[in-house]
């Protein structure tokens, strides 16, 4: 597993490629712990890259997904390949995940479009 970490605005991204099981698990949650730190309200998990998630990843994420709650943050995972969408969607994670495609993640968190502010201000 890669992991490369970035920041978008007060986004937090953490994306990971490669591999993510429980030979890897323990390293995405030492990252992912000094990114809480910072108090962030969103962290977002860029998947695209990701080719496969194994039960310990996907309980990394869970555990992830509550630590970042108790501080009244939102994880969002992003842009995931079809089949590891299906793994959670047939688990019904996606009834506790927030999961977005890159366009869709783009347009409601990083649309800068300050157009209906310009109109409003004419």
């Amino acid at each position: 597993m890669e992991l490369k970490l970035s920041q978008v605005g007060k986004i937090k991204v953490i994306e990971i490629a490669g591999k993510y099981d429980i030979e890897s698990t323990e390293e995405f949650e030492t990252i992912f712990n000094k990114q809480l730190d910072s108090k962030p309200s969103i962290i977002a998990v860029e998947m695209g890259k990701l080719d496969y998630i194994d039960s310990s990843g996907i309980g990394s994420l869970i555990k992830c997904l509550n630590a970042l709650k108790t501080k009244n943050g939102k994880l969002i995972l992003v842009g995931m390949k079809p089949m590891i969408t299906n793994v959670f969607k047939l688990a019904k994670l996606d009834m506790f995940f927030e999961i977005l495609t890159r366009p869709e993640f783009d347009a409601k968190y990083l649309d800068d479009d300050d157009s209906d502010i310009d109109q409003l201000l004419k």
